[in-house]
């Protein structure tokens, strides 16, 4: 049994670093993919996988509502009526309802702006992992808790991970076993560890499900935090998986991480998510190797994955639907819609088929071709037209200084920035005291040298400070503009295939050219044509049909 082939340094391109991204992450931002291109093909994989060094400065939720324990729940209501009572619980359901809102809208401004792009792509791949739906686990809180160990253990080792996620009051919750008791084991955490977390179907009996179900009584929360109530355990001794024991439920993750189908199974996962839908058999096998060998740590496993042949094979690239996340993010980036409040940017994906925070079941979200039907593929074709107008409303919205507050999912600092009026103009005074916050920061010559380029610097100049200081980078009233000032084509042809590389990666048909020629009225390829020639009717129809067709829907 072979190792996976690395790629040859003389394959690394700007089309190899791109598909690196694609899937590594969302696809954005273009200029990463150039300075990807730029490195070797170990430095570009280990960029993205040691993400840590890489500063990411990011507001922490502020709107995340404290849960309570019944204990407190019971004092708030003392002395008050039955109405009272069903005030007071109405308006407690209200609060977490709206927190869990701007959650997902939080989540997804951070996917869309962070620089270490593989540390979201894997929080999102263990959200559907290890799905939970805030449908039933209603807590802000218990929800938020969980989204953060999908990111501080998104590259660590995947028995933390799994212990972590057991622990957690959103999982015990979800599948009940924070009520399991010796007198009454719950199997629903112990049957889904099994089968669609760690060994897939196929590997265990029903009758392990009931013997780690007694294994695990006792796993249950007390407050805010984890507790094992050994009053409630189950001390006896079980059979599970061969072995005989008193078991508990860290016996079991021990036992179940000694099986060679975990590995096996954790990788087609990960080969699926990240390379081909069809699962290639002899690459799992590899990776599962190296996951053994490496004590479940992932980051070998991702980094062997993301430097073979077999990843940036032709068969492998541009034949991944995008996720509606994927799809969502990527479209506000290639389009410049950078002011799409981060609640519309949760309700688009939602109406695509995937509802951040709410998976369909505990088995997660299928994934590539599940995403395509009647109704979501006319959606996908009209999502230019839907997040333009709603970065318009965005724009006019901050504009004003003003805003739904649960659109703005408490990312007051992120948004801040897209206020201003173009790469070089005037910020609102809100604007101002951010960076002077940001400045004030600093070591004094670093700030002043950082004041001189915002007194005197030219736009580029200014907006790579923005960034330097992670904030946002500003648009343009009419953001489509800004996409095509970035091109310096002459000609029509030169338009159309500036544009299409730019935006799509996926080769397009002859025809297909010929069709985007017609819509700029361009007989010929070599009909003059620049940037200041398109007006923005030209430009909306242009960019509306490229993100329209079925090659923008591949990664």
């Amino acid at each position: 049994m072979g190792s996976l082939r690395p790629i040859d340094p003389s394959a690394w391109n700007l089309a190899a670093a791109r598909h690196l991204l694609n899937r590594a992450g969302f696809g954005i931002p273009h200029a990463l993919t150039e300075q990807l291109a730029g490195m070797t093909p170990e430095a570009a994989v280990d960029y993205l996988v040691n993400y840590e060094a890489t500063a990411f400065d990011f507001p922490e939720p502020d709107f995340i509502v404290p849960a309570i324990t019944f204990k407190e729940r019971r004092a708030l209501v003392r002395g008050l009526d039955e109405d009272e009572r069903r005030k007071v619980r109405r308006k407690a359901q209200r609060e977490e309802r709206q927190a869990v809102q701007r959650l997902r809208g939080w989540w997804l401004q951070r996917m869309r702006t962070t620089p270490r792009p593989l540390e979201e792509k894997m929080a999102l791949f263990w959200h559907g992992h290890f799905a939970t739906s805030a449908q039933k686990v209603k807590s802000s809180e218990y929800n938020y808790t969980l989204n953060q160990i999908f990111r501080t253990q998104a590259t660590g080792n995947f028995k933390a991970l799994t212990t972590e996620v057991g622990q957690s009051r959103a999982m015990l919750h979800y599948l009940d076993n924070f009520r399991s008791t010796k007198e009454k084991p719950n199997e629903n955490w112990a049957r889904e560890l099994m089968e669609l977390f760690t060994l897939g179907q196929g590997q265990y009996t029903e009758d392990d499900i009931k013997q780690s179900a007694r294994s695990f009584t006792g796993w249950t929360s007390e407050g805010r935090d984890f507790r094992f109530a050994l009053q409630n355990h189950d001390g006896g001794t079980k059979i599970f998986l061969g072995k005989t024991g008193e078991f508990d439920g860290w016996d079991i993750i021990d036992i179940l991480f000694e099986q060679e189908a975990l590995s096996t199974f954790i990788c087609g996962k990960l080969w699926r998510f990240f390379g081909a839908e069809d699962t290639d058999e002899a690459v799992v096998a590899s990776l599962a190797r190296t996951f053994r060998e490496n004590n479940y740590e992932l980051k070998p496993v991702l980094r062997q994955l993301f430097l073979s042949q077999e990843f940036y094979a032709d068969e492998v690239r541009g034949t991944q639907i995008k996720s509606p996340t994927q799809l969502v993010i990527k479209l506000t980036h290639d389009l410049h819609f950078y002011t799409v409040p981060p609640f519309a940017l949760a309700q688009a994906t939602a109406a695509l088929g995937q509802s951040i925070l709410y998976p369909p079941n505990v088995k997660g979200w299928d994934g590539n071709r599940a995403w395509i039907n009647a109704n979501t593929l006319l959606l996908r074709y009209n999502l230019s037209a839907r997040l333009y107008e709603a970065a318009e409303r965005g724009q006019r919205q901050m504009m004003a200084g003003g805003g739904d507050s649960m659109m703005m999912g408490g990312l007051k600092n992120t948004m801040m920035a897209e206020r201003m009026r173009g790469a070089g103009g005037a910020a609102n005074p809100e604007l101002r005291a951010l960076v002077r916050e940001k400045l004030r920061a600093l070591p004094k010559e670093e700030r002043q040298a950082k004041r001189k380029i915002l007194r005197a610097g030219n736009p580029a100049q200014k907006r790579a400070l923005l960034l330097e200081l992670g904030i946002a980078p500003p648009t343009e009233h009419n953001p489509l503009q800004g996409v095509f000032a970035e091109m310096g084509f002459a000609t029509a042809g030169e338009c159309v295939d500036q544009t299409t590389r730019a935006l799509l990666d996926v080769p397009i048909s002859s025809e297909q050219r010929k069709t985007l020629l017609t819509l700029l009225d361009a007989s010929e390829p070599s009909i003059p044509m620049t940037p200041k020639d398109l007006g923005v009717d030209k430009q909306q129809q242009l960019l509306h049909v490229i993100t329209s067709m079925a090659e923008y829907q591949l990664c």
